[in-house]
């Protein structure tokens, strides 16, 4: 192995896996991310200073012992719904969220305040309002306006601030849910295909096993595209002699 100077600037597809029961898993990507830091470890420096005459205060023996493990940092702004739970410190499920229809069921509409349906996902096409007193049947979009995936209903104007009784069908719906919070602690393994953009030869990276935790605010309305960031504890798994390795191509 010769040496030969040359500069680093990466681009890469990174991906990534949850370990589980100790194997990585399927791998999620290419994901976009910005910014992949990885911190060497801390050591702690050990010294034994001279208390003799003609030293005295000086450094004898120096020894750095393993101290803070090494770390890693990642952004990433791709944001399906399993990356968005990691940086929610969250867990996703599936849901699935057929067909139903309520009957009679009893409100008081407020003018200008929302109220909430027993569901969600309201088929307004299918929806009767009825005031309690007086069976008149009222009209959506003069009356009052339901907002659908939420299921939501307000009254338009004072007259239509009534007790109702409203039926109507749900639609049918599926998806992800994203639950936050769920899971403070997430191990998973990541891998860059990649290149040095100054020689234009192939580098990957292998991290094979990092412990991550979410640890920034996300701005869910931020008007910058939405980032989420992980950082955690590099860990050298059995079988390896390192947390993580990085290979150049000739």
């Amino acid at each position: 192995m010769s040496y030969q100077d040359q500069g680093l600037i990466f681009a890469g597809n990174i991906y990534m896996a949850k370990i589980v029961d100790g194997a990585a898993t399927e791998y999620a990507g290419p994901i976009n991310v910005p910014r992949l830091e990885l911190t060497p470890p801390q050591p702690e420096e050990i010294t034994r200073i001279s208390s003799e005459r003609d030293t005295f205060g000086q450094a004898l023996d120096s020894v750095n012992l393993p101290g803070a493990a090494p770390r890693i940092a990642m952004d990433f702004d791709s944001l399906p719904s399993d990356l968005l739970a990691d940086a929610l410190a969250g867990t996703v499920e599936v849901f699935d969220a057929g067909v139903q229809t309520a009957t009679g069921e009893a409100l008081t509409l407020i003018n200008g305040m929302w109220l909430k349906f027993p569901h969600s996902y309201i088929d307004v096409a299918a929806i009767v309002v009825t005031e309690t007193v007086g069976s008149t049947v009222l009209v959506l979009g003069e009356d009052y306006q339901v907002e659908s995936a939420t299921g939501l209903i307000r009254a338009l104007n004072d007259t239509a601030a009534v007790s109702v009784t409203i039926d109507y069908d749900t639609l049918a719906a599926k998806g992800n849910r994203v639950l936050g919070a769920t899971e403070i602690s997430k191990k998973r393994q990541i891998i860059m295909d990649g290149v040095n953009l100054v020689t234009g030869k192939p580098v990957t990276l292998t991290v094979f096993a990092a412990t991550f935790s979410a640890t920034q605010a996300m701005d869910l309305m931020s008007r910058e595209f939405v980032t989420g960031t992980l950082e955690g504890t590099m860990i050298t798994p059995e079988g390896k002699t390192s947390p993580y390795a990085i290979e150049f191509v000739d």
